[in-house]
């Protein structure tokens, strides 16, 4: 039973290290872009998935507010999207490597 919920908890572990490590990427690119221009830059999470999918964020914002409920795109995910990227993908991977805490935790 413990093997089980080993590999239960692995594809979570891997995607929270994942996030993590995007969240070191993007506050070194804030910093670089605040180095340059002389000025304070924080990129908000909503304007880097843009860059690099917008195909992937319309999908999302479209299967939120249609399958799940709008009031979950609007107040809630809007809200996440406007933090900074760093500080967003920090949370995020926090909650994902608790819950992989939560699945398994070794004796």
């Amino acid at each position: 039973m413990s093997g089980l919920l080993w590999l239960l908890s692995l594809p979570f572990r891997f995607l929270g290290y994942i996030a993590v490590l995007g969240a070191f990427a993007a506050g070194f690119w804030d910093l670089w872009q605040s180095v340059q221009t002389d000025r304070m830059v924080l990129t908000p999470l909503g304007e880097l998935w843009y860059r690099l999918s917008a195909d992937s964020l319309n999908l999302t914002q479209a299967v939120t507010q249609r399958y799940i409920h709008p009031a979950v795109w609007d107040p809630v995910l809007v809200y996440f999207l406007k933090l900074p990227s760093f500080m967003a993908l920090l949370i995020f991977a926090a909650l994902v490597l608790l819950i992989a805490q939560l699945v398994y935790r070794p004796r």
